[in-house]
């Protein structure tokens, strides 16, 4: 959720709801007020899910709206700097931004105007600054005294604080080293849910270099914080963490209520936005428990369309879907999904969205049999991967990891951070066998020939007319399907084709 601050209105606690908020733009547009009412409706607390369903307007605009030196302009300037990230029009952010002007390095509290504070604040949420421009800009307004800026979009509506709109995962060993300072930082931006933010960030950190016992004591005392000061940005976050912890250590059973009570603080608080991260992590666990069902059915309902405009607000749902594609078969659609991203995440300095892409298309190659492919995709991730030290990030693959990492060994070469990813790979695939296996994967792999003959069977060939095709006797063609009968367990022929539909072999 968005809050433009300070000079502007604030009088509704809750946004309204992305229909009624369409319905109402809609109607302006078609009176000719569409200015006033974007004002009235969009400087006061709004969802990025509805900002982003009403881009067009926002795109109908006239640009010299945007060039006046007044505090609804510069709200105005704001939000379309947003929109433009959400786009990933980072050029076209970048463009709004610069109409501000430059802020002043040490400004002082006097001189601290409302041009001054509009400019930083969007700065605050602009993935193309550097990490050392971010930190800048907060210490500006640390200097300016600034009080709670807004409720940030940091998530990034996915369940994470440490890697979402903006990726900070690297510096996890500075979190206890400058405590204070971070804090303080924190607080500036969140207010007094700010101690809440820091534990959940250091809870993430303690995750990903595999303290999972530190990561949950961490997490778990932070829920009754943040469900008291009704942040429910930072409770999603929180509770995620929690069940990714109790499901990759095998409490899938404690794990899956969490997604329930998550959805009832959302439907209770009105944070629509976080409606698809959470669809998008019930599918990431169905995943885990192997359940092609749920898998399929978000895939086919709820999953955002990759083929349309990119979301950026979506990313964790993206990443979700190539898993999907993963489990269903569909490599190579994974593979074209994964390299889309790539380019893109770079440019944002996502680091680890990029080192999951790249894992994820190694997993593509090695389910579809390509393995050079698969190490060197394997390979850019471990690159990445080891300079951040993200330990979990590659370990949770479990099965697939513990394969890649073998094959990988043995053509390439091992050190002590690889070891240690398959040592713990070794232990998520034994608590979690079923994780991303497709359905032809629960049944032993045909032979070429088998696959040929099951083929031709499905077409409804007989024995004698499937030998004539093959070039085979009569015998031999039975022999393949006694193998195909036994591989697939079943019975007879048309049970054998049944199941090869099932599964997708055919």
């Amino acid at each position: 959720m968005i809050r433009i601050e300070s000079m502007l209105i604030k009088d509704r606690i809750y946004p309204r709801k992305t229909k009624e908020m369409i319905q109402i733009i809609k109607k302006a547009d078609k009176e000719g007020h569409l200015l006033e009412t974007i004002k009235e409706e969009f400087f006061r607390p709004i969802s990025v899910t509805a900002l982003w369903a009403c881009r067009e307007y926002f795109h109908k605009l006239p640009e010299e709206v945007y060039h006046q030196n007044t505090g609804e302009s510069m709200a105005l300037i704001s939000l379309r700097a947003l929109l433009a990230t959400m786009e990933n029009d980072l050029e076209g952010a970048k463009t709004y931004i610069g109409i501000f002007g430059e802020t002043q390095k040490n400004i002082s509290p006097e001189d601290f105007s409302q041009r001054d504070y509009f400019c930083l604040t969007a700065q605050l949420v602009m993935p193309y600054i550097s990490d050392n421009e971010f930190f800048h800009v907060v210490a500006t307004m640390q200097r300016a005294n600034i009080s709670q800026i807004q409720s940030l979009t940091l998530s990034a509506s996915r369940p994470s604080i440490l890697n979402g709109f903006r990726d900070f995962t690297r510096y996890g060993k500075e979190l206890i080293r400058y405590r204070e300072t971070i804090t303080n930082m924190v607080r500036m931006l969140y207010g007094e849910s700010g101690k809440g933010v820091f534990e959940i960030a250091l809870a993430e950190w303690h995750y990903q270099i595999n303290d999972s016992f530190r990561a949950l004591l961490l997490v778990t005392g932070t829920i009754p914080m943040m469900e008291n000061v009704q942040d429910m940005q930072c409770l999603f976050v929180a509770m995620a963490l929690q069940m990714k912890i109790l499901l990759l250590n095998g409490q899938s059973q404690a794990a899956q209520p969490l997604v329930e009570k998550i959805r009832e603080r959302i439907k209770k608080t009105g944070w629509e936005e976080l409606t698809n991260s959470l669809n998008a992590l019930g599918a990431w666990a169905a995943c885990y428990d192997g359940n092609q069902d749920i898998v399929q059915e978000w895939l086919d309902t709820l999953a955002p369309d990759e083929t349309k405009e990119l979301y950026m607000m979506d990313m964790y749902a993206y990443l979700v879907k190539i898993r999907c594609y993963l489990m269903t078969g569909k490599y190579m659609l994974a593979i074209i999904f994964a390299k889309q991203l790539i380019p893109i995440l770079k440019k944002g300095y996502r680091h680890m969205d990029v080192c999951e892409c790249y894992m994820l298309s190694a997993i593509a190659c090695c389910k579809a049999g390509a393995l050079e492919d698969m190490c060197a995709e394997l390979e850019e991730a471990l690159k990445i991967a080891q300079k951040y030290q993200y330990i979990r990030l590659l370990a949770d693959e479990g099965a697939y990891m513990v394969k890649m990492l073998t094959i990988y060994h043995k053509r390439k070469e091992s050190n002590a951070f690889t070891e240690k990813i398959l040592l713990l790979a070794g232990e998520v695939a034994k608590r979690l066998p079923d994780y991303l296996k497709s359905a032809e994967e629960y049944f032993e792999p045909l032979t070429v020939t088998e696959k040929q003959v099951l083929g031709l069977m499905a077409q409804g060939l007989s024995y004698q007319e499937i030998g004539k095709m093959t070039g085979k006797k009569v015998g031999t063609v039975k022999f393949h399907s006694a193998g195909i009968f036994r591989k697939l367990q079943v019975k007879n022929r048309q049970q054998a084709v049944n199941r090869a539909n099932e599964i997708g072999l055919i």
